[in-house]
């Protein structure tokens, strides 16, 4: 026989409300690819680690970071803005015919689905080789600007002169 479930104690009846007034919570590309893997599709964190091409420390560590902000959003009303970042997006992945998941490491070839184990999958970009990203050139996602790369200087803590915005390095992750 089943226990009865037992009341919870709680201080207050949380009502979640929006506040678009407040300042957004600024949650990064990886931060969010890390909830996708582990919360969403519910896959362990070294294989969710193994697709980001980072250790599984340093995907703990992204995840925390994410959870947080999350609990920070609900918690106190603030909207969430997925920022760009030095996130590369791979063109070599796998999609799964049956559930949708999509996924990447060029270390391994897949049989399965890692979501839902279905053999139904399919190699995205399977007939062309791994292109090499131009690595030369800072530029910015919003007007187009782009400048020479110094190395040693990470192209993101450089700023636009002519709208301001971040400048990112080529292959990079760009969201609007």
């Amino acid at each position: 026989m089943v226990r009865p479930k037992r009341m919870r104690r709680v201080v207050t009846c949380h009502r979640h409300e929006l506040n678009k007034s407040l300042k957004p919570i600024e949650l990064s590309v990886d931060e969010f690819e890390a909830i996708r893997f582990k919360d969403y599709h519910n896959i362990k964190q070294t294989e969710s680690a193994e697709f980001m091409g980072i250790s599984q420390s340093t995907f703990h560590r992204i995840l925390n970071s994410a959870r947080q902000k999350l609990a920070t959003s609900l918690i106190e009303g603030r909207p969430i803005v997925i920022v760009k970042g030095d996130t590369m997006i791979d063109p070599n992945k796998y999609l799964c015919e049956d559930c949708g998941f999509q996924w990447s490491n060029p270390e391994r070839e897949y049989e399965e689905c890692p979501d839902c184990k279905s053999t139904n999958i399919r190699k995205l970009n399977a007939n062309n080789k791994r292109t090499q990203m131009s690595n030369d050139t800072c530029s910015c996602p919003n007007c187009g600007y782009t400048e020479p790369k110094v190395r040693g200087v990470p192209c993101r803590t450089k700023t636009c002169p002519e709208c301001g915005s971040p400048l990112q390095g080529r292959g990079l992750c760009n969201i609007q």
